[in-house]
C-alpha cells in the first residue's frame, strides 16, 4: 500500500472514531462560583458519560448570556438554562427543553425575592416611598429569577420602571448581589429561593443581617435542554440517563448523594418547550409596560412596536405548543 493510499486508509479511520463518539459538552450556570459548580456536577457528568458511552465535558460559566452564546455557536450540546435564555434557543430553533429541576424534597418551583439589610427599609412599600433614594443590586437582563420577574412584578405593578427609579443599579450573578447587600455597596437585592437557601449555608453569619421584604408568585425550575441537531439516538440516551437519575437502578443511592451536591436536587422531572409559556407571558407584559412608559416615541410609533409585541408572541405561542 502506497503512503498516500495508507495515510487515507488511517484518516477515514480516524474519522469514523470521531464520528462514532464526538465530545459532547455540558454547561452550567456558575452562580456560586465557576469552581464550586465544576466540583458540584462533575460527578454526574462523569456518570452521563458513562451512560451514554461518549466523552461529556463540563464548562461552567458565570452568565446566562455566556451559556447562551456557547449554546448557539454548538460549543455546548446539553445545558441547564435559565428560562429566558432557553426561550430564546427554542425561538431561534436551535435547542429543546427535555428535563426540568426538583430540588430536595420534589420542591420544582422557585420564587425571586428582594432582600434589604436588617437597618434597611422594612417592606417594599418603604422603598417605593423614596425615588432616586436607594441603590439596587439586580440579575443580569437575561436571569428570569433574579431580573424579569421582580422587575415586573415588584416594580412595574407598582407603576415604577426600574432604571428611573433607583440611584444606583448594578447587575451580576446571586452570590455577587448577596454581598453587595452585606458589604454595603447595595440597599436592595434581588435574588431567588433557592440560590438565597444555597447562600445561608455558604455565609450563615452574613444571612443573619438580611431579611426578605418582597416574594414573588411561584415560577418552575431551571430547564436542561439540548441542541436539536444533537443525533436522535444520544437525544434519547441523554434523556433517559436524567429522567432516570436518582430514581432507578442499583446506583440510584449513590445518584441521589451526587444529586443533592450538585445544586441540593432531588432528581430531574420531565418538561418541554411549553414550560417557556410561563416567561413568554411575562416577557410581553413587561415590554408592554415599558412601552406604556415611553415617552419618546409617537403614537404611529408605539403602536408599531406593540403589533410586533403581539406578533411575536403569537409566534412563540405556536412554537411552544399552542393556547392550551
Amino acid at each position: 500500500m502506497s503512503p498516500r493510499a495508507l495515510f487515507l486508509v488511517l484518516s477515514l479511520v480516524t474519522a469514523t472514531a470521531h464520528a462514532a463518539r464526538p465530545e459532547i459538552v455540558m454547561g452550567v450556570l456558575a452562580s456560586r462560583g465557576v469552581e464550586e459548580a465544576e466540583a458540584d456536577w462533575q460527578p454526574i457528568v462523569d456518570d452521563l458519560s458513562a451512560a451514554t458511552g461518549q466523552n461529556v465535558r463540563l464548562v461552567a460559566l458565570k452568565t446566562e448570556q455566556e451559556l447562551l452564546s456557547e449554546f448557539g455557536q454548538n460549543h455546548i450540546q446539553i445545558a441547564r438554562l435559565g428560562t429566558q435564555a432557553a426561550l430564546t434557543s427554542v425561538e431561534q430553533k436551535q435547542g429543546q427543553i427535555f428535563a426540568r429541576l426538583a430540588l430536595t424534597g420534589g420542591v420544582s418551583e422557585f420564587r425571586s425575592v428582594l432582600l434589604t439589610r436588617k437597618d434597611g427599609p422594612a417592606s417594599l412599600d418603604d422603598v417605593l416611598r423614596e425615588p432616586r433614594h436607594w441603590r439596587y443590586a439586580t440579575g443580569t437582563k437575561d436571569s428570569t429569577a433574579n431580573y424579569l420577574i421582580p422587575q415586573y412584578y415588584a416594580f412595574a405593578k407598582n407603576n415604577v420602571l426600574v432604571t428611573q427609579f433607583f440611584s444606583q443599579i448594578s447587575n451580576g450573578p446571586s452570590e455577587d448581589n448577596f454581598r453587595a447587600l452585606v458589604e454595603r455597596r447595595a440597599d436592595v437585592a434581588s435574588i431567588n429561593s433557592d440560590d438565597l437557601e444555597k447562600l445561608h449555608d455558604k455565609y450563615p453569619r452574613d444571612y443573619q443581617q438580611l431579611r426578605v421584604i418582597w416574594e414573588s408568585p411561584a415560577f418552575s425550575y431551571d430547564p436542561l435542554i439540548m441542541r436539536k441537531d444533537l443525533a436522535p439516538a444520544m437525544q434519547q440516551k441523554v434523556s433517559q440517563f436524567f429522567l432516570n437519575y436518582g430514581r432507578k437502578g442499583a446506583n440510584a443511592t449513590h445518584e441521589k448523594e451526587k444529586l443533592y451536591y450538585a445544586d441540593e436536587l432531588s432528581g430531574f422531572l420531565p418538561s418541554s418547550n411549553r414550560q417557556l409559556r410561563e416567561v413568554t407571558d411575562l416577557q410581553l407584559f413587561y415590554a408592554l409596560f415599558q412601552l406604556a412608559l415611553d415617552k419618546n416615541s409617537s403614537a404611529t410609533a408605539s403602536a408599531q412596536k406593540e403589533k410586533a409585541l403581539y406578533r411575536r408572541y403569537n409566534d412563540l405561542v405556536v412554537v411552544l405548543g399552542g393556547a392550551r
